[in-house]
């Protein structure tokens, strides 16, 4: 892809993105959860943006949907800078920019219908008529999967699976461009996962969708993406295609992640936990702060480099890692 067309086709951009928390009552004041993170979803594309808890994934989704304060940097929203948006053009970009939470019957209210859920947003947002918002809220819930009556009933009576159903459809009645989906199948038993998982690669086609998907577990974001970002403590530490990056990691973290997948065969589960406990071995000085790469109290391969100097992502063959022993890692991988 060139330059020029990769430009024409980006449609959410994050220009060196900080997000800082501050904590009047912890040492230091300030929890920095987001440093400096350059992040580019094309029209159509599937960027899955994957790390374990507490390496900042779900601060970057609230910063883009602006429910958290960007302390540094830039988010552009096709071409337009929205990082300090106000309330009223927040509502306009709701038109084109929706969410799926990781529970969504926490953001349902039991006591409206599944169509008065539907059709809270259309009516607030966008004025639209009567018959305009039942046609919406009845084409968004045969989209998902679900049947006309669905729209009658109470979010009670429906399946963890289904109700995820119901929050993908409240965010395809404002017909976006764009999804945040932070943790979306992560509480969903394995074979509901994967439904939801193909119903979500389903409208990336028939609508023409992008997504953020935001996950910890790596094979889930390999299933559906087309580029994979790989967050560490709040920075990107590897990005690339997700067949490459999934398939053979570069980098020490994203090895453990791997490791750390579950997979059905108990042989195969078993040799991964070792290579995890392999990956994520304890170092002689595990107690030590590093002024480096912010991976090496957890890494096997780190040397006096990684714990003194921070490293850059840089590209090796369409990967761009930040390893200080990249070329160490790979030959002796080879």
């Amino acid at each position: 892809m060139t330059d020029q067309l990769a430009a024409d086709t980006a449609l959410l951009k994050l220009r060196d993105l900080d997000v800082t928390y501050r904590h009047a009552g912890r040492r230091g004041g300030a929890v920095h959860a987001v440093r400096g993170v350059d992040l580019t979803v094309h029209r159509g594309e599937i960027v899955g943006l994957v790390g374990e808890s507490g390496s900042g994934k779900s601060s970057i989704g609230s910063a883009i949907l602006g429910l958290v304060t960007v302390t540094g940097g830039g988010v552009e929203f096709d071409g337009a800078d929205i990082t300090r948006s106000s309330r009223s053009e927040r509502r306009l970009l709701a038109r084109r920019m929706q969410v799926v939470f990781q529970d969504p019957f926490g953001s349902m209210n039991p006591a409206h219908t599944v169509g008065d859920t539907l059709a809270e947003a259309l009516r607030h947002n966008l004025g639209l008529p009567a018959d305009q918002i039942r046609e919406r809220v009845l084409r968004a819930l045969d989209d998902v999967g679900l049947p006309p009556g669905a729209a009658r009933r109470y979010p009670a009576a429906f399946s963890g699976g289904q109700r995820q159903r119901i929050a993908i459809a409240r965010a395809l009645v404002m017909e976006p461009d764009f999804i945040v989906c932070d943790e979306a199948v992560s509480a969903l038993d394995l074979s509901v996962q994967a439904q939801v998982l193909n119903l979500l690669a389903q409208l990336k086609r028939t609508r023409g969708l992008s997504y953020l998907f935001i996950s910890h577990d790596l094979s889930v974001v390999r299933y559906l993406s087309d580029t994979i970002v790989v967050l560490y403590a709040g920075r990107v530490v590897e990005r690339g295609p997700a067949a490459q990056v999934a398939d053979h990691p570069a980098h020490p973290y994203t090895r453990a992640l791997l490791a750390a997948a579950p997979v059905p065969d108990p042989v195969a589960q078993r040799q991964r936990q070792t290579e995890r406990r392999h990956a994520l071995a304890a170092v002689p000085a595990a107690g030590r702060v590093s002024q480096g790469c912010a991976f090496a109290p957890r890494c096997p391969f780190a040397q006096e480099t990684c714990w003194t100097t921070r490293p850059e992502l840089t590209d090796h063959d369409g990967v761009t890692v930040a390893c200080h022993r990249y070329d160490q890692i790979t030959a002796e991988a080879a």
